[in-house]
C-alpha cells in the first residue's frame, strides 16, 4: 500500500502536470514563466517547487507530452517548452482524474467540517 507522503507527492506532480499542459496549450513557455503562471492562476496558493517542476518538465519531455528547446543553443539560458499532440490528447483524461481527486478531497473536508464545527454552530444559535 502506498505511503501517504508518496500519494501526496504523486498528486502534486499530477496537478502540476495538468497546469503545465494547460499553460502550454496557450503558447510556448520556459520553466520560470510556467511557475509564475501557476502562481498567478492560483492567486499564489500554489508555488511549484523548482525541485518538482523542472524534473517533471524533463519527464514530460521524455514521454513525448511536451517538447523543449534552448532559446539560445550556445548559452543554454532558458529551455522553452511547447505542447505536443500527445500532451493535448492527455488533457481531458488528466482533468477527469484531477476532478475526481478534488471531489473526494472536498467530500472529506465537508465531513470533517460538519463533524467538528456543527456543534459550535449550534452553540452560537
Amino acid at each position: 500500500m502506498p505511503h501517504r507522503t508518496e500519494d501526496y507527492q504523486t498528486w502534486v506532480k499530477v496537478i502540476t502536470a495538468l497546469f503545465i499542459l494547460s499553460i502550454l496549450e496557450e503558447g510556448a513557455a520556459h520553466g520560470n514563466k510556467i511557475n509564475e503562471e501557476i502562481k498567478r492562476r492560483t492567486d499564489k496558493m500554489l508555488n511549484p517547487n523548482p525541485n518538482v517542476l523542472y524534473p517533471l518538465l524533463r519527464v514530460m519531455e521524455e514521454k513525448g507530452y511536451i517538447a523543449g528547446s534552448w532559446d539560445n543553443v550556445s548559452t543554454r539560458n532558458k529551455r522553452v517548452y511547447t505542447i505536443n499532440d500527445c500532451g493535448k490528447a492527455s488533457i481531458p483524461a488528466l482533468r477527469e482524474k484531477v476532478d475526481q481527486h478534488l471531489c473526494a478531497a472536498e467530500q472529506k473536508l465537508k465531513m470533517i467540517r460538519s463533524s467538528l464545527l456543527a456543534r459550535s454552530q449550534e452553540e452560537k444559535e
